[in-house]
């Protein structure tokens, strides 16, 4: 699938046409995103490439970062809902796939869990995590950042208007800024998810399945409340003139909005805990 892949994003058109969209390891492969199928989606994982292909075809870059990797199946939770119920959302797609040149690179490694339940059988899940999708212009340089999880409505307002600064001259990006400390995104009520929708069709299964799906809007909800908090002072930073580089942005994303300081090798975790022992 190597020939694919090296054609950048018209190498997943010709994969597609020579083989469709059937799920499988070669077309991950080709797009470096597991599930690929689900959302078609070309992603770099080369910033120069993407920077290149930026500078071709004039559109910002979206780079995620991110523990563990988008092409694997355990990644930090927060890439995981991404690739499982963001990336697919249609209108995000279209301006995903029309808008954005497209990136991700590992921060490190995720932490993970070993559940062993003493039969034999063992359960392996991440524990924690967190990512940021930054918003690069055309020349590979910040003008925003998106920290963590969002739902699908406020994450289209987010890059609706990273696009704007992305285009706007980088003279007036800071007065940018300085605006969307003013006039903060609105969270509109959120429609009924299709799970609920769906789960209330049949009472009894509604009644099992309601409490799991309440929790998992609350989640995305809460979450999104607390992002656009962080959002506001990634806000804060640009509108001081800050001109960062990449990885002065991403580490004092991790180190300071997320307390998850790349460099620690327990990333946050040992927090003394009467019941839990952490092992170097």
């Amino acid at each position: 699938m190597q020939q694919f892949r090296s054609m950048g994003p018209k190498g997943l058109s010709a994969y597609v046409d020579k083989h469709g969209r059937t799920p499988s390891a070669h077309l991950d492969a080709v797009c470096a995103q597991k599930d690929a199928h689900t959302t078609m989606l070309y992603w770099f994982t080369d910033l120069d490439a993407a920077v290149a292909e930026a500078r071709r075809t004039n559109r910002p870059i979206l780079s995620l970062r991110l523990l563990g990797r988008l092409d694997e199946e355990l990644s930090c939770a927060n890439s995981r809902f991404f690739r499982k119920s963001l990336y697919n959302d249609p209108a995000i797609n279209r301006v995903l796939r029309d808008r954005f040149v497209l990136h991700w690179q590992s921060v490190r490694p995720v932490p993970k869990v070993t559940i062993d339940f003493g039969n034999g059988r063992t359960l392996v899940k991440t524990l924690t995590g967190n990512s940021t999708h930054l918003v690069l212009d055309m020349y590979g340089r910040p003008v925003d950042a998106l920290p963590g999880l969002f739902s699908a409505s406020i994450f289209a307002q987010l890059l609706a208007r990273s696009l704007a600064m992305a285009a706007v001259d980088r003279r007036y990006l800071a007065a940018m800024h300085r605006r969307e400390l003013e006039r903060p995104v609105v969270a509109r009520q959120a429609p009924t998810p299709r799970s609920v929708s769906a789960s209330m069709i049949a009472p009894t299964k509604h009644v099992v399945e309601m409490p799991v799906l309440r929790n998992i809007s609350m989640d995305v909800d809460a979450d999104t409340k607390q992002n656009l908090e962080l959002h506001a002072q990634v806000h804060e930073l640009f509108s001081a003139g800050t001109s960062w580089t990449i990885e002065q942005l991403v580490d004092w994303m991790y180190r300071e909005l997320f307390l998850m300081p790349p460099d620690d090798p327990a990333l946050g975790l040992d927090i003394p805990d009467p019941f839990t022992t952490l092992h170097a």
